[in-house]
């Protein structure tokens, strides 16, 4: 995936999010069975802080051969396709945030680590007002881990630089800039891509 996919869709992922799913978008869900199915597509989206939905992440399609509207789980999906144009194309796909719970990414950028992200919706309150707002979380994960570690988050324990410089320790370049602050959140998908190309 190219960073101008990429950066495009995080721009989507932003500004086209609701409150509580994505809209329906033209894609593919390709099934574990290795059956594909085309059509609307519409992935649950997290939402944090006064209201939290719960339970699992069920994937949504409307099927264009035949109408019929389709509701998938993490046991049944391999991959979820959405097609913004011709030229950009976003996957997304369930990855293990805990020992029990998967729940919907992006697959951002891959190599030894593969870096996701995906919108939360969180919520503010205020004297008779509630306000909504999206933030962007991003986890990564080496093909030998069973657990996805999270490197920012929507209400962070830990700062993003601490966080980074713990998970890329074994590439010096990378924690030296992550701790002069060459590199910081907002250069994350390159932060990956550099330990990737450190990593081999």
């Amino acid at each position: 995936m190219t960073k101008k996919i990429v950066l495009t869709l995080l721009l989507v992922i932003t500004t086209t999010i609701s409150f509580s799913q994505y809209t329906w978008t033209i894609g593919e869900v390709i099934l574990k069975n290795g059956k594909t199915i085309s059509g609307e597509v519409k992935i649950p989206v997290v939402s944090k802080d006064l209201i939290h939905f719960n339970g699992k992440s069920k994937v949504r399609v409307k099927d264009e051969s035949n109408g019929r509207k389709y509701v998938f789980n993490e046991d049944e999906v391999e991959l979820i396709k959405f097609i913004y144009s011709d030229s950009e194309v976003a996957y997304f796909t369930y990855i293990p945030v805990s020992k029990k719970k998967k729940e919907i990414f992006c697959i951002i950028t891959t190599g030894s680590v593969t870096l996701y992200g995906r919108a939360v919706g969180m919520t503010s309150s205020y004297p008779g007002m509630i306000t909504f707002r999206n933030l962007n979380e991003f986890y990564a994960q080496r093909a030998n881990e069973k657990i996805a570690t999270a490197l920012q988050t929507a209400r962070p324990s830990k700062s993003f630089k601490n966080r980074a410089i713990d998970y890329f320790s074994n590439c010096p370049t990378v924690v030296s800039k992550l701790k002069n602050k060459t590199l910081n959140k907002d250069d994350i998908i390159r932060v990956v891509e550099e330990y990737n190309n450190c990593a081999g």
